[in-house]
């Protein structure tokens, strides 16, 4: 049964399972306690300094704050709503990607799109000798929604628009959605003469998106191809006998239970050494639809 598999199980909240996850979201709540303190007790600018992504650092050689930013947090305002949904992002999508993932790759997935996200960021900002840092974990949370749209396209989720009206959608959607809003305004805040690039840091949003997106294809599924191509020979050219030999051992017989069975053990037994980003679209197409015939 697939429910006996525990990398196929509903994603598991106990805290447990999720302790890393809880332990990156409790550095961020730490670092940005620190932030207020060292502001409004100390009067002082130097740990901001010190690990904000900025010209000011950057010149100094603190290249460490290409990271270290994504810990860090606006602290203008009465409520802290910039930390707020980082922290939410984070937690809705990491809870469903840290058990596929492993906690290795999970805190590979998030530096990589911090980083991206940070690169892009200055790239894009720094000949405009504005000084302004960049905090915020947002290039991660894009990350973590690009690889989870990538590995699992069309699980249904429903998000609550204006935090009040629930609304169904695919993960595929979600990004797309995301990623036209963020060109939009990297376009008009960032890039346009007329745009001063402050507040929404849009560029990071798409430098962590590419960071997933890196991720997913590269590191993940060892996906080493410019594009993919899916040219096919007409079928009068191909024999029966090979294009058999190609597809025969995806064709599983969902009305004989035990033949299901045995090709739902491979397909997990391959998940468990490989992980799940080795699978083909027919092999999850074959999970999909034997998880509700095996469990009934």
């Amino acid at each position: 049964m697939l429910s006996d598999r525990p990398y196929m199980r509903e994603p598991q909240y106990q805290p447990s399972a999720l302790k890393p996850l809880y332990w990156l979201l409790g550095s961020m709540v730490g670092v940005f306690i620190v932030q207020i303190l060292v502001i409004n007790w100390f009067q002082s600018p130097y740990f901001q300094m010190l690990f904000s992504l900025s010209d000011y650092g950057v010149n100094r050689g603190y290249v460490w704050t290409f990271l270290t930013y994504g810990f860090l947090h606006s602290t203008s305002g009465g409520i802290p709503f910039h930390l707020i949904l980082n922290c939410l992002g984070l937690f809705f999508i990491g809870r469903i990607i840290l058990p596929l993932l492993g906690k290795e790759r999970f805190f590979t997935l998030f530096g990589i799109s911090v980083f991206l996200g940070g690169l892009l960021w200055f790239a894009v900002n720094h000949w405009k000798g504005e000084n302004i840092p960049l905090v915020g974990a947002s290039g991660g949370v894009m990350g973590l929604l690009v690889a989870f749209a990538m590995q699992m396209p069309n699980q249904p989720i429903q998000l609550l628009l204006f935090l009040v009206l629930p609304v169904n959608i695919t993960p595929r959607n979600l990004v797309r959605i995301v990623l036209i809003f963020e060109l939009v305004g990297f376009l008009l805040s960032e890039l346009a003469p007329f745009g001063n690039g402050i507040g929404i840091a849009h560029s990071a949003h798409l430098g962590g998106m590419l960071g997933g997106w890196v991720f997913t294809k590269f590191i993940l599924n060892k996906d080493f191809s410019v594009g993919s191509p899916d040219i096919k020979p007409p079928k009068w050219f191909t024999s029966k006998k090979t294009s058999n030999a190609k597809t025969g051992r995806f064709r599983i017989n969902f009305t004989n239970r035990k033949e299901l069975q045995k090709e739902v053990d491979r397909i997990l037994d391959k998940i468990n050494h490989q992980g799940f980003g080795s699978l083909s679209e027919e092999e999850r197409d074959t999970l999909d639809k034997a998880k509700d015939l095996l469990n009934r």
